[in-house]
């Protein structure tokens, strides 16, 4: 094909495929509008509600409900801080972690250094595979022990990550140098008639009991306390016959020492003698690199963190994005410094939003409907950013949180959405898109009262109706 028709192909490409999808037909918009106020209207669901949706592009409004009311968006926050981390660490951005030390022989003559700088996904297994490489290099003792080096982020707690708050693996805290999440992944099983308790990974920093018994129903409860540097956790409740192996996951009250012990355990097993005194640090200049592991690309660990509303991931790519733009250490802070600056850029008005982190967690963030819509349409300014945010998103009847809504509408080929779900707050945002055409969208409601079977069923309907005025259906 010569160069003059490629060019003419690629011009005319959209126009191809907005003649191939059907338009909303005159007077379906008027329609589209009553049926979202009737159904607005009739719900019952306690609280407020806004609702906002509109074409992306275009910049023409189709529904507006509320829409600059500063709300609670729960997880829905998380399409606006991944999308700006996008925007600034690239989306072939990829993570490091490494162990440095001076070899002699087969000892070290300095600490083995662990130093990271954020990777949310590194797992014991990958820990595992750095130990193989600096033992194939010869390391077999290491008598000055183990330094996690944790200083690419700060130690503070984002806003609603208090111990106080509970144990729950959804609540771990973002470091730099995190393994499986910086969680316990914590198992119960009946075996013969009793039921087993086996925590992973195994270290110094933690233990595990079960005072669980089988029972006719599912009810368990985690009670945790610390005894000095070493964190108890003890299941209480039963389990059933019928699901006789439950799995859950409690979080580490300190990453560091957390690292620390794993690694130790990983070393062991490997071979390698090592002092087991605790120490954390920055790494000197100096000291060689001996094994480095890159994570997964930032595009994939973005529709990891959407896809299953991952807390931990959220806050480790924000204070990663702060790290990178305003310096060492990474902070909160700076990276919401980032989404601010990003929203501005936006046109979106100070007094519509209040960032407390960056998974929408507790924190008392607050978003208006207009505002979180408008860093979607931001988002659209580069196409690629565009394509990988809706990529991101979960998806009716796929690997995600809408797994088991939408399917067999007229959704459920069209809507990529975030999922946002407090005990007083839900809510459904993303896009409508197919082609060339896309509608944003962003349904928020607070004050719920714990009825989120209410709050979603009003989401579903606003989104069928929304979906089917897409594709030229009447709503």
């Amino acid at each position: 094909m010569d160069p003059l028709r490629i060019v003419k192909t690629w011009f005319f490409l959209p126009l191809i495929l907005a003649a191939a999808w059907p338009a909303p037909a005159r007077g379906q918009e008027a329609e589209l509008k009553k049926k979202w106020d009737r159904l607005i209207r009739e719900d019952r669901t306690a609280g407020r509600k806004a609702a906002y949706a509109r074409w992306s592009g275009v910049n023409k409004r189709i529904y507006g409900h509320n829409l600059d009311t500063p709300m609670v968006p729960a997880s829905c926050l998380k399409i606006l801080s991944t999308g700006v981390v996008l925007r600034h660490m690239g989306a072939s951005y990829r993570f490091t972690s490494s162990l440095l030390g001076e070899l002699k022989g087969d000892t070290l003559t300095t600490p083995l250094y662990w130093r990271g700088n954020g990777d949310p996904s590194m797992t014991r297994d990958n820990l595992a595979a750095l130990v193989r490489k600096i033992r194939e290099k010869g390391v077999r003792k290491i008598p000055k022990g183990v330094v996690i080096d944790d200083t690419y982020f700060d130690r503070q707690k984002p806003a609603g990550f208090a111990f106080t708050r509970g144990n729950e693996g959804y609540l771990a805290l973002p470091t730099p140098t995190a393994v499986d999440g910086n969680a316990i992944t914590v198992t119960l099983e009946i075996k013969e008639g009793e039921v087993v308790i086996t925590c992973l990974p195994a270290s110094p920093y933690h233990t595990c009991s079960s005072e669980v018994t089988v029972g006719t129903k599912e009810n368990l409860d985690f009670v945790t306390k610390t005894d000095g540097d070493v964190l108890s956790i003890r299941a209480k409740g039963t389990i059933t016959a019928a699901e006789p192996k439950v799995v859950s996951r409690v979080r580490s009250f300190d990453p560091a020492r957390f690292a620390h012990g794993t690694l130790l355990q990983v070393l062991k097993e490997n071979g390698i003698t090592v002092d087991e005194t605790f120490a954390r640090g920055k790494t000197p200049a100096k000291v060689p690199g001996l094994a480095t592991h890159l994570s997964d690309t930032l595009a994939n660990l973005v529709r990891s963190t959407n896809r299953h509303s991952n807390n931990f991931y959220a806050e480790n790519l924000l204070k990663a994005l702060g790290a990178q733009l305003a310096g060492e250490p990474g902070t909160t802070k700076k990276g919401l410094d980032a989404i601010y600056a990003f929203l501005t850029r936006a046109g979106v008005k100070r007094n519509q939003v209040l960032l407390a982190n960056g998974s929408g967690l507790f924190g008392n963030s607050k978003i208006s409907a207009r505002a979180l819509a408008s860093a979607m349409e931001q988002f659209s300014t580069l196409p690629w950013l565009e394509a990988l945010m809706i990529d991101s998103l979960p998806r009716p009847g796929r690997d995600g949180t809408l797994y088991k809504r939408f399917t067999g509408t007229a959704a459920a080929d069209v809507v990529y959405a975030k999922t946002g779900t407090l005990a007083d707050a839900s809510c459904l945002a993303g896009y409508i898109h197919k082609g060339n055409k896309t509608i944003l969208f962003a349904i928020m409601q607070d004050g719920i009262g714990g009825n989120l079977k209410g709050a979603r069923a009003l989401q579903d309907e606003l989104v069928i109706a929304l979906a089917k005025f897409f594709k030229g259906q009447k709503p």
